[in-house]
């Protein structure tokens, strides 16, 4: 999953890609990389998006950016933020046709000014079908309505992450144990999760959790979905435990946790439907 551009990019950037109620041919579109580290130098950062299209019509596309963050729950496009990295990033081409099993590349430039304060500077990058009325090329290509994004993330800074565990709590409705973590840094991270749930100094069951997305002077949830499928869950007090493991440039991060959260009769009788896929 991950891909790494040229060490000559002097910007620190992360990239994650999410598909949202896309037809089954529309999932062949493929945008790599999906994330890219660098360290800000002079203020800017070059580098390369490819876009794979691997159905067999032609896509038209077009890019745009909006600013965004995480909430406690996941991703959230905003309005606007402080945070904002959106008039800072120039893209090329901003309009592509991409025909049956080819890849085209966008060539994108973050120019920060100077007088930009230290901090983490992010946009939602999407590439959205381009359609044009009366144009007569039109019924050979994809008329869907998509966007494939990617977020970016651009430190200004020596920057890093501050993760602490707040608590623990079992959610009945949606059937998963989530685990509040705050990040006082003021660098994003992505953190793997690998727990043990233990009751009565028994251990009930234990897993690892792919990355999740921990925003920068922000908190979120770590969701894991429980119990698994065939296994049930009894009332009573639990022990969570475990650690959190991040990657970052030059220096990783390692936080252990410990933590106790109840089971009521009631979060064992609410009725849901089944768990959908978590969002990183």
């Amino acid at each position: 999953m991950l891909n790494k551009i040229s060490n000559l990019l002097p910007i620190l950037c992360f990239f994650g890609v999410g598909l949202t109620s896309i037809p089954a041919y529309s999932q062949q579109l493929r945008v790599s990389p999906l994330v890219i580290e660098r360290q800000a130098e002079s203020g800017q950062a070059r580098g390369v998006i490819d876009v794979a299209n691997n159905s067999d019509q032609p896509f038209r596309a077009r890019v745009s950016l909006q600013p965004f963050t995480y909430t406690r729950e996941g991703l959230k496009i905003l309005e606007s933020s402080p945070n904002d990295l959106t008039p800072y990033l120039t893209f090329s081409p901003r309009e592509l046709v991409i025909a049956p099993g080819q890849t085209r590349s966008i060539r994108f430039n973050a120019r920060l000014l100077p007088s930009l304060s230290q901090q983490e500077y992010r946009a939602m990058f999407s590439i959205e079908p381009l359609k044009e009325k009366n144009d007569s090329t039109a019924t050979n290509e994809v008329s869907i309505d998509v966007s494939i994004g990617t977020t970016i993330f651009v430190r200004n800074g020596d920057l890093t992450p501050n993760l602490k565990i707040e608590t623990a709590s079992y959610d009945g409705k949606s059937k998963e144990i989530r685990l509040l973590v705050n990040n006082t840094g003021k660098a994003t991270t992505r953190a793997r999760t690998e727990w043990n749930l233990t009751q009565n100094g028994q251990l009930v069951n234990s897993g690892k959790l792919e990355e999740t997305t921990i925003i920068a002077e922000g908190d979120r949830y770590v969701r894991i979905a429980y119990p698994p499928q065939g296994q049930t869950l009894t009332p009573g007090n639990y022990n969570f435990s475990g650690k959190l493991t991040w990657d970052f440039p030059n220096k990783g991060g390692t936080l252990p946790f410990n933590v106790n959260f109840t089971v009521s009769p009631e979060d064992i009788k609410k009725e849901t439907k089944p768990a959908l896929p978590i969002k990183k």
